[in-house]
């Protein structure tokens, strides 16, 4: 894709970086420690950069790496509530409550030797289910 829209898109024109890429950043999962689980203010941030830095991320499946075959049975191999280990957060220098941040994701890459998806259907669990689990 090419990235000539952001010179004339909204960002470039009114945000603080003017469309300006900033400095590059690495959160590994080493350097991210722990995952978390839900959004909201209850992490402090585990990196901080200045608007238009880019940050190159690396993070677990949404089932943090324990499915691992086919065969693999998701209610027996899963921590539930913990699905979905979250990166972050990034805060951004001089962002504040009521702002509005536009992010560009630019890349997604896969990891492994055979980078596939994964999905599975679990009872009581996802998405479109009603009723929550007890």
């Amino acid at each position: 894709m090419s990235e000539d829209w952001l010179k004339t898109s909204i960002m470039a024109k009114r945000a603080v970086a003017k469309g300006a890429t900033g400095a590059t950043h690495s959160l590994t999962i080493e350097q991210q420690g722990g995952f978390h689980y839900v959004y909201g203010p209850y992490a402090k941030p585990t990196l901080s950069i200045d608007p238009g830095g880019v940050v190159v991320v690396e993070t677990e499946d949404a089932f943090g790496g324990v499915l691992t075959k086919e065969t693999d049975s998701p209610t027996a191999k899963l921590n539930f509530p913990y699905l979905n280990p979250q990166c972050g957060p990034i805060a951004v220098k001089g962002a504040k409550k009521g702002d509005c941040l536009a992010i560009y994701i630019r890349d997604v890459e896969t990891r492994g030797e055979q980078p596939a998806g994964t999905t599975c259907i679990i009872p009581e669990f996802g998405g479109l289910v009603g009723t929550g689990s007890t």
